[in-house]
């Protein structure tokens, strides 16, 4: 068995929960991190860049991880590990890289990338000022470009660039059409919008309560939390849905281990908190 497989057995353990219920010995992560340093390989620094990025059996550290990410992407890993250290750059806006290395790794690679990812992050700097003079609209054409490239993201952006004109004048109609986009290419926060606006009824959307729970549904299977504490609410009161404690708890469940703060909502609305160990 190689150095890496030794080091991905360890990882796997990690990630399936053997460390927090206490059958893996914390020495492992250690011998996890020689191992991948041993194989000195572009799939290794790849996997030591993620350890670092996503804390897994570790303490997250941005620098650490774009360290990593740029071994491996100097040893041949591809285009996903040059994506994840501009991404990482500019999310922690580390003050280590200078800015005319982003900006060149941006110009190299924007047209390489066949996910649009780079285009988005070009689109997120304009907006922000990051690296970048700050130009809302040259941001909108980037998030143009990007999601021309097929990314939900960036349709997700577009939408809220039309709805609140930031780069281009404001339209609600064009909004609507780029959040259809998003969640057609599955993204939960637009399918979680569209959900709202059927809930309610917006512009050209009518009420129709059925696509509400559609959406919201498809939105937290997907890691929406809100969308989830809004189903759970739903199921709880069995106002326009019926009743249903099995599904309530389900939803109010599935909310928590995607972070929402489920019970706040269940206060707000005057509901008693589901008690999850019955």
């Amino acid at each position: 068995m190689t150095h890496f497989e030794k080091a991905q057995k360890i990882q796997q353990k990690i990630l399936r929960g053997d460390l927090e219920v206490g059958i893996l010995n914390p020495k492992e992560i250690e011998t996890m991190v020689t191992l991948y340093t041993k194989a000195k390989d572009a799939k290794s620094w790849y996997e030591l860049g993620m350890i670092y990025y996503k804390g897994i059996g570790v303490e997250q550290d941005a620098e650490k991880a774009v360290y990593f990410f740029e071994l491996a992407a100097t040893s041949g890993y591809g285009i996903d590990a040059w994506i994840k250290y501009i991404k990482i750059a500019y999310f922690a806006k580390l003050d280590s890289i200078p800015p005319g290395k982003i900006i060149k790794l941006i110009e190299q690679l924007k047209d390489k990338d066949p996910t649009g990812e780079i285009y988005l992050l070009k689109g997120y700097m304009l907006y922000m000022g990051y690296v970048y003079e700050d130009n809302e609209k040259v941001s909108y054409l980037m998030h143009q470009k990007s999601a021309e490239k097929g990314n939900a993201e960036a349709m997700f952006e577009l939408f809220i660039y039309y709805s609140q004109g930031i780069g281009v004048e404001v339209n609600l109609e064009k909004a609507i059409e780029w959040c259809r986009k998003a969640s057609e290419h599955n993204n939960p926060r637009a399918m979680y919008n569209l959900g709202a606006y059927y809930a309610t009824g917006y512009q050209s959307i009518p009420v129709d309560i059925q696509k509400t729970i559609s959406f919201y549904t498809k939105a937290a299977n997907l890691g929406h939390g809100k969308a989830a504490g809004q189903l759970a609410a739903m199921y709880v009161t069995g106002e326009e849905v019926d009743k249903d404690d099995t599904l309530a708890k389900k939803f109010y469940l599935l909310a928590l281990e995607n972070g929402y703060e489920v019970d706040f909502l269940f206060e707000d609305l005057g509901l008693k908190t589901i008690n999850i160990d019955d």
